[in-house]
């Protein structure tokens, strides 16, 4: 497999998604419609080819001669706007209708395998339990939108699908990591759950390999997330002691899938590829960010 096409090659995942995939030995194409985003994928050794993410005869075009297609576009809300579920609707129209439109162009193309992003926070609360990728789905929320474009993937690409449910993504640049240490700095916690409800975290840097793992492996449904997915209490301990702060101020409960404990496996993909994280995000990120 060497002819790779991104969508979403620009954004936060995507153009380390980008790195990586050329660092495994691919070539690659990175979707976009800007002029910036052009120069940002040449400037990371890729190719940019001008396609309309909704539109399947242009992506079509896009995708010819490829090899796979990655699917992790997006559009997620700021995280102050994050609480308003209409400021999800963009971001469910890409991943009910782009979603479709990509999975059936990269079948008219002929590619071999198609890889879809999704996210862990659609399994229904396990407590204490360990989550592998047969648990219950519940959806719900703005979760439920991920379904679906785990279900287009599927029914609409006939080669080897491979779904990814990523954790919650912390980095220099996640809007909801920059909010969670600013928030933190005023004393207060981000957490919606209860105090002892795991959260599936991941480092961006890891899931951008395990982008490039999901090159190589069986086609299927892969968790990528922590090792030890850590609970809210911890994530809270770690943070106000990178900030300098006794302690956090908790929320009163929520509900919601945001809320639920889920403590996700990643055990399916590390055994398939070998891929591992390289820190436990959600405690060991907090120290290097705030600094």
């Amino acid at each position: 497999m060497n002819e790779i096409v991104i969508t979403g090659s620009t954004g936060t995942i995507g153009r380390r998604a980008v790195r990586e995939v050329i660092a495994a030995g691919h070539s690659v194409t990175g979707v976009t419609r800007s002029a910036s985003g052009r120069e940002r994928l040449e400037s990371l050794g890729a190719r940019a080819v001008e396609a309309d993410v909704f539109d399947e005869a242009s992506l079509r075009r896009a995708f010819d001669g490829a090899d796979a297609v990655i699917n992790v576009l997006t559009h997620v809300p700021r995280a102050d706007r994050m609480p308003d579920l209409g400021a999800w609707a963009e971001n469910d129209r890409v991943r009910t209708e782009a979603s479709a439109a990509i999975a059936r162009a990269a079948q008219a193309a002929g590619a071999k395998r198609f890889v879809q992003e999704s996210i862990a926070f659609v399994y229904a609360d396990g407590g204490d339990e360990w989550l592998d990728e047969d648990a219950p789905a519940a959806g719900g929320g703005v979760t439920t939108t991920a379904l679906t474009a785990e279900r287009n993937a599927r029914e609409l690409f006939e080669g080897d699908t491979v779904i990814l449910r990523f954790g919650l993504f912390m980095g220099p640049d996640s809007g909801s990591t920059l909010a969670a240490l600013d928030t933190a700095r005023g004393g207060g916690s981000i957490a919606i759950g209860r105090p002892d409800a795991y959260r599936p975290t991941l480092w961006l840097d890891d899931a951008a390999a395990a982008i490039a793992a999901a090159l190589r492996v069986p086609a299927g449904t892969y968790n990528v997330a922590d090792d030890d997915p850590p609970t809210n209490a911890e994530i809270d301990a770690a943070l106000a002691a990178a900030v300098g702060a006794p302690a956090l101020r908790g929320q009163p409960p929520q509900d919601g899938p945001l809320a639920r404990s889920q403590r996700v496996s990643n055990r399916r993909l590390r055994e398939a590829s070998g891929w591992a994280p390289r820190l436990r995000a959600g405690t060991e990120s907090w120290a290097r960010l705030a600094a």
